[in-house]
């Protein structure tokens, strides 16, 4: 078995070397053939997936660096995703269940299953004009596209998620979020929010806001919430924890095909796919089958 070890060199922690080569020598010595493979810069590791002869692509990073594979793997011939856990999230690799330290999480995926799953597909306004990426866990319009806007400071990697709770409370204490339009299955309403969920598990405070989502799903689980912002999010968040969900009367869930965001809307809103921000409404999201072989837990694998 061949498998290849995609990494960010200029991110991470301290020790993100280190914890690679621990992950090759551990698979070395199960007998997998293992070859390092440092990204070249920003938005080209996609590029560098699709050229790559492996079995196994494992990110070793953060969701980011997952988000930047799944670029070159979506319809890949070959290659499996694997993921090693050393961002500050790790929101799939929480999902999957995965130890978060490295060398376990490298050794647990070697008894999983390559499976086929969907992808989730995104079209946006960018700098450069309409554009589009592939996301694997979740995409959203609205207060957390800014929030991850925002993050793209060196904040982030020097404090890891308590960035992602400053940021998150001052943001939503000074800002203002306006309505945008939201066209699924036909039907346009307004809100405040949307984000589609495909994993069950954000991580942290984030934990409990989606228990339901399932990245075999056929759908995409879209989570609408209305004005006022100012009651609507702290309810989201409050109720969830509480496990109440379905009292909650600012959110609607919703299973769709696809969803467009901002049509029709003159502010446009900041988008993000996998935590990483991408540009702007309009927005434009579908569900691809079969367009990811991933690693899942043999329970997991259908």
């Amino acid at each position: 078995m061949r498998a290849t070890l995609l990494y960010n060199p200029n991110a991470g922690r301290a020790n993100h070397r280190q914890s690679i080569d621990a992950v090759a020598k551990a698979l070395r010595s199960r007998d997998v053939e293992v070859f390092t493979e440092p990204t070249n810069g920003p938005g080209t590791a996609g590029q560098q997936v699709r050229e790559i002869d492996t079995d196994l692509l494992f990110a070793c990073g953060g969701d980011g660096t997952v988000h930047e594979a799944v670029q070159g793997l979506a319809h890949h011939p070959s290659a499996t995703l694997g993921v090693i856990p050393l961002g500050s999230a790790n929101a799939l690799a929480r999902h999957l269940k995965l130890s978060l330290d490295p060398v376990e999480a490298a050794l647990q995926q070697l008894s999983f299953v390559s499976t086929k799953i969907s992808l989730g597909h995104v079209s946006f306004a960018s700098d450069a004009g309409r554009s589009e990426r592939y996301f694997l866990s979740l995409v959203g319009a609205g207060p957390d596209g800014m929030l991850v806007r925002e993050l793209r400071s060196t904040a982030k990697q020097q404090s890891g998620r308590s960035a992602y709770y400053v940021r998150a409370a001052r943001l939503f204490a000074t800002t203002r979020f306006s309505p945008f339009n939201v066209t699924a299955s036909g039907v346009t309403q307004q809100a405040v929010s949307a984000m589609a969920v495909r994993i069950s598990d954000l991580g942290g405070l984030f934990s409990p806001l989606t228990p339901a989502a399932d990245l075999h799903h056929p759908q995409l689980q879209l989570t609408l919430t209305r004005s006022p912002a100012e009651v609507s999010l702290p309810a989201w968040f409050g109720l969830s924890w509480a496990r109440l969900h379905a009292l909650n009367p600012f959110t609607r869930t919703l299973f769709v095909d696809s969803f467009q965001c901002g049509e029709g809307t003159r502010a446009p809103v900041s988008v993000q796919a996998d935590g990483e921000w991408l540009g702007h409404t309009p927005m434009s999201v579908t569900l691809v089958p079969d367009a990811l072989r991933i690693l899942l837990p043999n329970a997991d694998a259908r």
